[in-house]
């Protein structure tokens, strides 16, 4: 992008949305976060009881508006029967938000991966825009937590991706898919999301960049500017990004707060969560969606290579019948190839396929009618893939420190 200034800040991918509780805290200052929010509120008018109120404040002044915070009075507190029960508490935070969208104003490229040192950084930007101190951010407790990684490919070859993965199935949960554009497969502990990031990044973040970035173009507009001046460089900013998004497969994994508690037998802080533990739990749900793994063993998924990888590993006899295994998952999903063969065999002859690295998604057995296929046939979204985006994110400064040193994607 040719409006770049001088690099200031470098950062990796990684973190995307972030749910944090913040520890018990004066109710001086909860009290001075509440009074910048909003608060709805339900009242019985034959009593005049107030059967529930929330407050959120959304933080108008930054980057990112919708970064929330939300002040408490009460906590959960576990009854007898063992359910959570919400009983009065001194009071707290609910922080949550997109921590690359907050900095960068965009998730398109340039996503933060050490935790501990972004939300120290994100302590900081909310103190200066709430003008209130908060408490160390290292002792945060985590209740959510986004891993994303982005991949480079044509724009047609993302939507040929979607295509060709229309058989794809997850583990007692049900996969739900839009178009040529998007998979979501939510559940308890985790939510998978794989979708095309230029239609997603054009829906929900480019109106709502724009108005931010002509904002700032005006108030910084030379004397000498010509009329649309500001409207013509944030167009322009914008264009870029959304040339970049357009060539973007996106993978996030959502670790829900009943995930990390399990898996850290507590509620976990900040300073327990590590970058390992959260590119392990991507890698395994990931796994878990596609049933291609991590690991350098390249992924084969065309009739001809699957034929030869099966026979360079097992007996011919053997390999014949996988062989025959995989044209029915390639050609009519797992739902279908499930139903027509005992379970153990099935799963017994998948993971047979899964150990050297055979895949039943995007094959040519799917795509054989179409012309000029651009999808790379050993394309799979994983951290091993070569065309997994690891581009450095360039910042330059958007608003003055006393408006509190946010950053603009540039």
């Amino acid at each position: 992008m040719s409006e770049i200034p001088t690099i200031e800040l470098k950062a990796k991918m990684g973190l995307d949305t972030v749910r944090f509780k913040t520890p018990y805290m004066q109710r001086a200052i909860v009290d001075r976060v509440r009074a910048k929010g909003e608060s709805y509120q339900r009242i019985c008018n034959e009593t005049g009881e107030r059967t529930w109120e929330i407050t959120r404040t959304n933080l108008r002044g930054s980057f990112d508006s919708r970064i929330m915070v939300k002040p408490m009075y009460e906590d959960y507190v576990k009854a007898k029967g063992g359910k959570p029960e919400l009983h009065q508490s001194p009071p707290y935070l609910i922080i949550e938000c997109s921590i690359p969208k907050a900095f960068h104003g965009q998730n398109i490229y340039g996503v933060l991966e050490d935790m501990t040192a972004s939300s120290e950084r994100l302590k900081e930007l909310l103190q200066r825009l709430l003008e209130v101190p908060l408490p160390p951010s290292d002792n945060w407790i985590v209740q959510r937590v986004d891993w994303a990684e982005n991949f480079q490919l044509p724009y047609q070859a993302v939507q040929e991706f979607f295509e060709g993965i229309y058989h794809v199935a997850f583990p007692r949960r049900k996969v739900q898919k839009y178009s040529n554009e998007s998979i979501f497969v939510p559940g308890t502990t985790t939510t998978i999301k794989l979708y095309h990031k230029g239609p997603e990044f054009q829906q929900n973040d480019r109106k709502r960049l724009y108005v931010v970035l002509r904002s700032q173009y005006q108030k910084d507009r030379p004397d000498d500017a010509p009329p649309g001046w500001a409207e013509k460089k944030a167009s322009r900013r914008l264009t870029a990004l959304q040339r970049l998004a357009n060539n973007r497969l996106r993978a996030e994994v959502e670790i829900h707060a009943e995930k990390l508690e399990n898996d850290f037998g507590h509620k976990p802080k900040v300073r327990e969560i590590t970058t390992e533990y959260l590119q392990t739990v991507f890698d395994r749900e990931i796994h878990r969606l596609l049933r291609e793994g991590s690991g350098a063993m390249q992924i084969v998924r065309t009739s001809l290579a699957v034929r030869d990888r099966l026979e360079a590993y097992y007996s011919q006899e053997l390999a014949g019948r996988l062989h025959g295994f995989w044209h029915n998952l390639a050609t009519h999903g797992e739902d279908d190839t499930k139903k027509r063969q005992t379970r153990p065999t099935f799963y017994r002859q998948r993971k047979q396929l899964v150990d050297i690295g055979v895949s039943w998604l995007s094959t040519d057995m799917q795509l054989i009618e179409r012309q000029g296929q651009m999808l790379p046939a050993d394309f799979s979204p994983v951290r091993a893939n070569p065309r997994r985006c690891k581009c450095l994110v360039r910042e330059i400064t958007a608003l003055k420190n006393e408006r509190g040193s946010l950053q603009l994607a540039a």
